[in-house]
């Protein structure tokens, strides 16, 4: 397959840039310059990105100014939007086969504090009442609503005839190390369930899971991905407290 890969400098970009290229055929474009990377600013050289997607079967949007994170209340990004709304415009033009577009956990951060009081004292709770895609998303600052944003354009966008797959990643790490723990998701888990997602042939023509590797104490349901994409976690962090 031709894949293409915005924001291709940044954690997941490297990641998938390394392990997709073994077996397929990867273009790698970001703002910030790296080794084997396009450089392209996705949202002032247009043209140059639409012969870019020329022959391309699957786009993974990764691209986000990162100054967005986190559950604060600061001024949105401007420009993380209009990436989204640009590639996937494009996509739809160049007739992409699939759209895989990097949402988060953030978009339902919120469920965590309303379903479990005491989480810091105690995870073992986290093997109830899991958060599922199908529940209301509840973001707790800009950058989990901007993603909301982006997951609902690309809902729009499959009633246009783009097929979407919206991941919802947990916490990948440069070093691979647990960080996030209850949210880890292991380098080695995150090419397997991109890689599956881009796959997949008998996926709606929109879709959205949570990529966490098997975690016991994550609080998201992975079930989803586990049966319609054929995911199984290889990896899993552990949890303080969960014996």
């Amino acid at each position: 397959m031709k894949i293409f890969i915005t924001g291709a400098s940044g954690t997941i970009g490297r990641v998938l840039m390394r392990c997709l290229s073994e077996k397929h055929n990867v273009v790698g474009v970001d703002k910030i310059p790296s080794d084997n990377v396009t450089t392209l600013d996705i949202v002032n050289k247009q043209e140059r990105l639409r012969d870019l997607l020329k022959g391309v079967e699957i786009v993974i949007h990764l691209a986000w100014n990162a100054r967005e994170a986190g559950t604060a209340l600061n001024m949105p990004v401007a420009e993380n939007k209009v990436m989204g709304e640009i590639v996937y415009a494009l996509s739809l033009e160049r007739k992409v086969k699939r759209f895989i577009l990097a949402s988060s956990v953030h978009v339902s951060f919120g469920h965590i504090n309303y379903r479990y009081p005491g989480i810091v004292e105690d995870h073992k709770i986290l093997h109830t009442k899991k958060i599922t895609t199908r529940d209301d998303c509840f973001p707790l600052g800009i950058y989990g609503a901007s993603k909301v944003y982006l997951e609902r354009l690309g809902k729009a966008y499959s009633e246009k005839g783009l097929d979407v797959v919206a991941v919802r990643f947990g916490n990948v790490t440069d070093d691979n190390n647990f960080g996030e723990y209850p949210f880890w998701l292991s380098h080695r888990d995150c090419c397997q369930f991109i890689e599956k997602s881009a796959a997949a042939n008998s996926l709606p023509k929109y879709s959205v899971f949570f990529a966490i590797s098997g975690n016991p104490c994550n609080p998201f349901d992975i079930s989803d991905a586990r049966l319609q994409l054929g995911y199984e976690p290889k990896d899993k962090s552990g949890c303080p407290n969960l014996k």
